[in-house]
């Protein structure tokens, strides 16, 4: 049976500062093929090298187009330094026909103009940041994932009341409204959450519900 292969992708990196560049080098390491933009000539010589990359203007449609950006498969706006800027070059490269488009955004109302030009992910690093981290430093939760609706997704030692049960013995989405992820036990593999998993002391396990519901859990 012959291995299935990923192919890479070609991604578009528009805004080297510290976000940009950490993006676009960790990009690098994973294999993608990846070109760093930007339009300040000092930041393009101090990367040059160290990741591909090309001064170019993209507010300007001729650039984009000059940079043939309608053959990358994804793009990131990391300007943080311009609402501006970064609205027209993310509408700029959506003209483009680059099929998924994700744009920093630096307040609320950017976020909103962002999403309806059609950027396909929109997200505020300070502020995503700083919110998973609260959570984390007020809960006993060791991650935690916030997604779209009232649910989030966190990972937290496994609680006294289920110690030795398996998950369906557990109830635990009957007792609590929380869905088992996957568990990881001390010393074994990480395993997704199927009913016969057993939820062992000291272990660890990802929990999907809303807010109330995993305290609830969590605190049983």
């Amino acid at each position: 049976m012959g291995s299935t292969h990923i192919e890479n992708r070609s991604i578009l990196v528009v805004g080297l500062g510290r976000f940009g560049t950490a993006a676009a080098r960790t990009l690098g390491e994973l294999g993608e093929d990846v070109l760093g933009v930007d339009r300040d000539p000092a930041i393009i010589a101090r990367w040059s090298g160290k990741v591909p990359v090309m001064e170019a203007d993209l507010t300007d449609p001729l650039a984009v187009e000059q940079i043939n950006a309608s053959n990358f498969d994804a793009a990131l706006v990391a300007i943080g330094d311009s609402v501006e800027a970064s609205i027209l070059t993310t509408g700029n490269l959506l003209d483009a026909g680059i099929p998924d488009v994700w744009a920093k955004s630096i307040s609320r109302q950017h976020t909103r103009i962002l999403q309806r030009i059609g950027a396909s992910h929109v997200f505020r690093p300070e502020t995503d940041g700083g919110k998973r981290v609260g959570h984390l430093l007020a809960s006993r939760y060791l991650d935690y994932i916030e997604i779209e609706g009232p649910y989030s997704v966190v990972k937290v030692l496994t609680p006294y009341a289920v110690c030795g049960q398996t998950i369906a013995e557990a109830d635990v989405h009957g007792r609590y409204g929380v869905s088992v992820i996957g568990v990881k036990n001390p010393g074994e593999e990480f395993q997704y959450g199927s009913n016969d998993i057993v939820m062992k002391h000291n272990g660890e396990i990802i929990i999907l519900g809303s807010q109330k519901q995993i305290d609830r859990f969590i605190e049983s």
